[in-house]
């Protein structure tokens, strides 16, 4: 197959780091390790990985993942292509979530199956999401693909969508594959729904919620013939992280719950700053903030990438179009970056607002509702 294009990874690799400001990272800010005390470096051992095996059971034990264990991969890109090269055929049919995450709706391609989109609107009521999928189902549709929160507008599943979901599934004979990445960036305690059932595979990573990209430290939860058959595709991979990467995520394991209460009061402070600003310019009011991401749509069809781009051009702003993530009328924001790094770009999305040549209607519906508070 040819390849395919991914343009939001493109673009934030090439592009994203030569804005001055920016409200397109979606990771929280790295933490200097050492100044916070703790564990910042590993040793290459003679053995190379073993603290592989280890992490892998302590992390499945502190997400509760069906057997206690997960399979660790190269971050949550690679997990998420080991599940697709697992999972399926040529000729399956996938759903992907509108607006979603770019790689969710590519890598799949790469490995013959045919994707289409379905929506998961903003302020969605709970107990919808499985009947929107439902209308959208093909004969051919074979896997669901979720995430929680969801990227790019920080919605959570709901129990109510969860059970839905459940029954769905198994009235359909269908998979579920919900990417967890942004999960731990809400209130809810550690855990995966890979717990639920069989038919539920997820993936996750320490990059976004935890700071800890570069340590490319992802996984796969789900039941052991799922992890057996995502080891398998990890073979014609990477074979997995690098050694030094899972003994310094397994030295800090005991720790994630002191970065993730720093990520928090990060998002609370900025959140809050966020909140003022929508206040003061309704364009961007709408559902309250809550995860690294947050998502606004406009009433020009292809609005949010002239948005966009004019915020880079004009004021050095880097804002991540929504065309990346399947609808051009919006933009996603983020909100992980140190507080006052995130005041100063938040200045400058404000200035931008204010001059940009805006539709004669002011926001598109679906931004100004306002779904339930992620628990």
């Amino acid at each position: 197959m040819s390849r395919l294009p991914h343009q939001h990874i493109a673009w934030a690799r090439a592009h994203m780091w030569r804005f001055p400001l920016s409200l397109a990272d979606s990771a929280i800010a790295a933490p200097d390790l050492a100044a916070l005390g703790l564990p910042h470096g590993a040793p290459l051992t003679p053995d190379g990985g073993s603290a592989q095996p280890e992490l892998e059971r302590r992390m499945g034990e502190r997400l509760g993942a069906p057997g206690g264990q997960v399979m660790l991969a190269a971050g949550a890109s690679e997990a998420n292509a080991c599940v697709f090269a697992a999972l399926l055929s040529p000729g399956d049919e996938v759903l992907a979530e509108v607006p979603g995450y770019e790689p969710h709706r590519i890598v799949p391609q790469l490995f013959g199956a045919t994707v289409r989109g379905f929506e998961r609107p903003l302020g969605a009521r709970p107990g919808t999401l499985a009947p929107a999928i439902e209308s959208a189902l093909g004969p051919r549709t074979h896997l669901i693909v979720l995430s929680d929160l969801e990227n790019p507008t920080g919605a959570a599943l709901e129990a109510e969508d969860l059970a839905a979901l459940d029954a769905l599934a198994a009235r359909r004979g269908l998979r579920l594959l919900c990417d967890e990445t942004f999960r731990d960036a809400g209130s809810r305690p550690p855990a995966t729904v890979a717990a639920r059932a069989p038919h539920w595979v997820t993936t996750a990573s320490l990059t976004k919620v935890y700071g800890l990209g570069s340590l490319r430290i992802g996984w796969v939860a789900g039941d052991a013939a799922t992890r057996e058959a995502c080891r398998s595709a990890l073979d014609s991979l990477s074979a997995g992280p690098a050694g030094p990467s899972a003994a310094l995520a397994l030295a800090l394991l005991p720790h994630l719950d002191s970065l993730r209460a720093r990520t928090h009061a990060i998002l609370a402070q900025n959140h809050a700053a966020f909140g003022r600003f929508a206040q003061r310019d309704s364009r961007f009011g709408g559902p309250a903030p809550a995860g690294t991401t947050t998502w606004r749509e406009f009433a020009g069809a292809d609005e949010g990438d002239r948005f966009a781009a004019f915020a880079g051009e004009r004021f050095g702003l880097a804002i991540a179009r929504g065309s990346y993530f399947g609808r051009a009328r919006g933009i996603r924001i983020t909100l992980g970056s140190e507080p006052a790094q995130f005041a100063a770009a938040l200045e400058a999305l404000e200035r931008a607002a204010a001059e940009f040549p805006w539709s004669a209607a002011e926001a598109h519906p679906a931004s100004l509702a306002t779904p339930r508070e992620a628990r």
